[in-house]
């Protein structure tokens, strides 16, 4: 039976079929705009002036007008490894914001239990980073629960905010480790250097963000927390190949990821869930930077993840 016998036999059949998609069409569009009106993107100068992954985009590295992804110029980085050889950038930023009641955040309990909390004994002078802290929890829980934790959830430790510490993931390979916290109320800030020899290290240099949380102390009390991760050093060298010989575009090599509580009032935060990523400028050794960034869609798609993420911790954050 043809397409057109098809159509001409079941005409129920197919307005039903045109009528699921319309609708579905418009749930998800519906859903969208719902998020974006809720959970909306934020540019590089809306974040907090103490924020880590500000400061390091805006004081991190060389500055270039080639054009990332949610940025309107990007930074060439350094290794981690000390050299001053600029051998990484950013081809994508997104930032995701929303305000929620702050006794949200003060009631949140890990599912995990972790040690106290590093700011137990600050006699309550640093609430915003145990606010912070406490995102950071009801984030590992939702994420935990959901599709990628049967990939991604390898005998995870229990949660701490040392330096070093992984946060889900395996040790080897695909895995997130905490880089550090950082408070404008008390003058903390990611001191990187003290991040131990004997974990995996960070893709590229990450500066102190010791003067922008000096120059944010007279505003509103904000802190927060970054993680970093990176692809497997396998998994890497074969996409690398592709993109020298065929593929027209890269993938993330890796990248950071930062979660900041700010007080606006004595009722309500502002949380932000920040994720930047960096690709190898040099794929197998190439003598001429490579700029390619990945598709489009591809990264709207991953803007979408990232507003589900964040929409998904503070759903969890409600539930308490």
């Amino acid at each position: 039976m043809g397409l057109l016998s098809l159509v001409q036999s079941q005409p129920r059949l197919l307005g039903g079929l045109l009528s699921l998609g319309v609708l579905g069409v418009g749930t998800a569009f519906l859903s969208k705009r719902k998020l974006d009106q809720t959970y909306p993107s934020i540019p590089l100068h809306a974040l907090p002036k103490a924020s880590a992954c500000r400061n390091l985009i805006e004081n991190g590295g060389e500055t270039t007008s080639r054009a990332s992804w949610g940025l309107s110029q990007s930074t060439i980085l350094s290794s981690w490894s000390g050299s001053d050889e600029k051998t990484h950038w950013i081809p994508s930023f997104v930032a995701i914001q929303a305000e929620i009641p702050i006794s949200a955040l003060e009631k949140y309990r890990a599912k995990q239990h972790h040690p106290q909390h590093e700011t137990d004994t600050d006699g309550g002078a640093d609430e915003p980073l145990r606010l912070a802290q406490n995102l950071v929890a009801a984030f590992l829980d939702a994420r935990g629960a959901g599709p990628d934790s049967w990939l991604l959830d390898k005998d995870v430790p229990p949660l701490s905010f040392c330096p070093g510490t992984r946060l889900f993931g395996n040790g080897s390979g695909l895995g997130a480790f905490l880089l550090g916290v950082w408070s404008s109320a008390t003058g903390r800030d990611i001191r990187p250097q003290t991040l131990p020899g004997d974990v995996a290290q960070p893709l590229t240099r990450f500066p102190s963000n010791r003067t922008a949380v000096a120059i944010a102390g007279t505003e509103s009390a904000a802190a927060g927390a970054v993680m970093y991760w990176k692809v497997p050093d396998a998994t890497m060298r074969a996409v690398d190949r592709a993109a020298v010989d065929w593929l027209p575009w890269r993938l993330m090599q890796g990248g950071y990821q930062e979660w900041m509580v700010e007080k606006i009032s004595g009722e309500m935060a502002r949380v932000v869930y920040v994720s930047v990523e960096c690709a190898q400028l040099f794929p197998r050794g190439r003598s001429k930077r490579d700029f390619r960034r990945v598709p489009w869609l591809v990264y709207e798609l991953h803007a979408l993840y990232t507003q589900y993420l964040l929409f998904n911790a503070v759903r969890y954050l409600n539930r308490q």
